[in-house]
């Protein structure tokens, strides 16, 4: 008896860990969380970052169809587990299904970006026990994309119990979005169509109230689209002819090969992806802009685009619009320390590419 009371006397407490999160709530959790279910699937990326297994931290998980099919299959051949992770919830609250989510016995409920349709889904599983955490939200609005992207993977760390390599990554890609944002403050914006999820007929952007507006604004642009009220919106080839950007964006990704769009991402070569950004400047008015004449014309991951790993994407932006004031910057180069540094799994395939006139 004496030997078990000295053992258990010995043994270090559990300390709580309490979070602040971005959406201005107090949160606690009696210990790291070890089942996490979200509903944003790419935060797969976010802990990937911080843990080396970060496959084993899902419970279950909303719309895993966002993950790009090359990234899901990178880490399908690392962890085979990820096939056995349940889909529940939604990347929506009015389709959340909180039974479903209590199912599977989470210690974490996370979501990528407050809304406040979530507050009634909080308030339901935080009653059953289930604490729940906002990584993006209000207490982030005007901090620019650097501290907003820093912001959600430390607080996602530190809710695992991973807090030091959180920061690590935090004061990573702080440094890097700062070395583009100190030099664009001063700049005149240059006009860019972001001509999202690009397919047959164009074009679909992101609007006002879209973060990519936004970063497009630090990355020294301003898309065409800025003023479009709300999430996106659609803008017709009369006034994109009219606007005749400087640079043209277009996003895209594996999910839009079966449409004929833009198909870039993880396990995509150069040339697969430069034929499909041919393809659809080959279907409309898009290779009248000047812009595509003349080979101011790119394309990205829209996959990577709303990641944690937005900073490449950045990179890209930054780079396009201000050739001159950034021959300094490698978003390859940036990805290959991330890599090496970070990743649990290494992002391999084409996630940004020019066009070839």
């Amino acid at each position: 008896m004496l030997l078990l009371l000295a053992t258990l006397e010995a043994a270090p407490a559990q300390a709580q860990i309490v979070l602040s999160d971005a959406a201005g709530r107090t949160v606690t959790l009696a210990k790291p969380a070890r089942r996490i279910v979200t509903n944003e699937s790419l935060i797969l990326l976010s802990l990937a970052l911080v843990d080396a297994d970060p496959v084993a931290r899902f419970a279950g998980w909303a719309a895993p169809q966002r993950i790009d099919r090359g990234m899901y299959e990178a880490y399908r051949r690392r962890f085979p587990a990820i096939d056995r992770v349940p889909t529940v919830g939604s990347v929506l609250p009015a389709k959340t299904s909180v039974e479903a989510v209590l199912s599977v016995k989470p210690d974490l409920f996370v979501v990528s970006i407050w809304e406040t349709g979530w507050a009634e889904v909080a308030t339901t599983l935080e009653a059953a026990g289930v604490p729940v955490l906002f990584l993006d939200g209000p207490v982030n609005d005007g901090k620019g994309p650097g501290e907003t992207t820093a912001f959600s993977v430390e607080l996602l760390a530190e809710a695992v119990g991973q807090a030091e390599e959180g920061k690590s990554f935090g004061d990573f890609v702080r440094a890097r979005y700062k070395r583009i944002t100190d030099r664009t403050a001063g700049l005149e914006p240059v006009s860019v169509l972001l001509d999202a999820h690009a397919g047959a007929t164009c074009c679909a952007t992101p609007g006002k109230g879209n973060r990519i507006t936004e970063y497009l604004r630090f990355a020294g642009g301003r898309n065409i689209g800025a003023d479009l009220p709300g999430y996106d919106g659609l803008l017709s080839s009369e006034y994109v002819l009219d606007a005749d950007p400087t640079v043209y964006i277009a996003t895209g990704g594996p999910h839009l090969a079966a449409q004929g769009g833009l198909v870039l991402g993880g396990g995509v070569s150069v040339a697969a992806a430069q034929t499909s950004l041919a393809a659809i400047f080959a279907s409309d008015m898009r290779n009248a802009l000047t812009a595509v004449r003349e080979g101011r014309a790119h394309a990205v991951s829209h996959q990577l685009s709303i990641s944690v790993l937005n900073i490449l994407i950045f990179e890209c932006f930054a780079k396009w619009m201000h050739p001159a004031i950034f021959v300094d910057i490698d978003p390859a180069q940036t990805l290959a320390e991330i890599n090496k540094r970070f990743l649990a799994v290494p992002l391999e395939g084409t996630f940004w590419v020019d066009f070839q006139p």
